[in-house]
């Protein structure tokens, strides 16, 4: 079975000596040096076996990491020039499945990669636990922790915002009434102006969600709206 990697690591010679290494056991090993360009191809690809660097997860606080144990089954290793047992904790709790900390040799990175791989191998995925709804090309919704990002920074949105946009992204295509969409959000019977209501809502959505690549909320005119990441 064909193998992808993923190294996410500043040090590009590091991250080019690794790859080299593991090409002749895998089928392809994409090297980043950036977390927005991790998210691109984290979204489009499935990986065997994620290769972080400690230092570019704890710039966001382990956040990314955290995301990408709560979207996918894969293992992830993470290198490090720190050894303190604080920092190996935390990273760990963050969810990573293994930590590595300098100083280490190529063969000691590989022998971890490749156990890390065998072992997820051996591990059928519950899909029932994949939640996380992954949009076009830099947008994750994660219903389960009530958290969206955006090209790998996460969004605010208020509950109401947040209940909007999971109720359009969960059916992409389908088109919602104002009145539907109200009803999803809302809990009280009481209806207020719900036309003014909605539009003020999408509009915020569509103001925090302006550095998106394409408009995910469409208008359909004098019905409602819409969610779409293609086209």
């Amino acid at each position: 079975m064909k193998k992808n990697v993923l190294i996410i690591n500043h040090d590009q010679h590091e991250a080019d000596e690794i790859k080299g290494r593991l090409l002749s056991s895998v089928s392809e090993v994409i090297c980043v040096t950036s977390m927005q360009d991790a998210m691109k191809y984290f979204i489009k690809i499935e990986f065997a076996l994620i290769i972080l660097d400690a230092h570019m997860s704890a710039e966001d606080d382990h956040k990314f990491l955290k995301l990408m144990r709560d979207t996918r089954s894969m293992p992830i290793l993470v290198l490090s020039s720190q050894t303190d047992y604080e920092h190996r904790i935390h990273t760990l709790n963050a969810g990573a499945n293994a930590y590595m900390g300098k100083p280490y040799t190529t063969d000691e990175c590989l022998a971890q990669a490749h156990s890390l791989m065998r072992l997820s191998e051996s591990i059928i995925p519950d899909e029932k636990l994949c939640y996380t709804l992954v949009c076009g090309n830099d947008l994750i919704i994660d219903p389960v922790t009530r958290q969206a990002f955006l090209k790998g920074k996460e969004l605010a949105f208020t509950k109401k915002e947040f209940d909007i946009l999971l109720c359009l992204a969960s059916h992409p295509g389908r088109v919602f009434t104002k009145d539907q969409l109200y009803d999803y959000a809302w809990d009280d019977k009481i209806v207020y102006n719900v036309e003014s209501v909605i539009k003020t809502h999408i509009s915020s959505l569509r103001q925090k969600m302006s550095d998106a690549d394409i408009e995910y909320i469409r208008n359909v005119w004098g019905i409602g709206y819409r969610f779409q990441y293609e086209g």
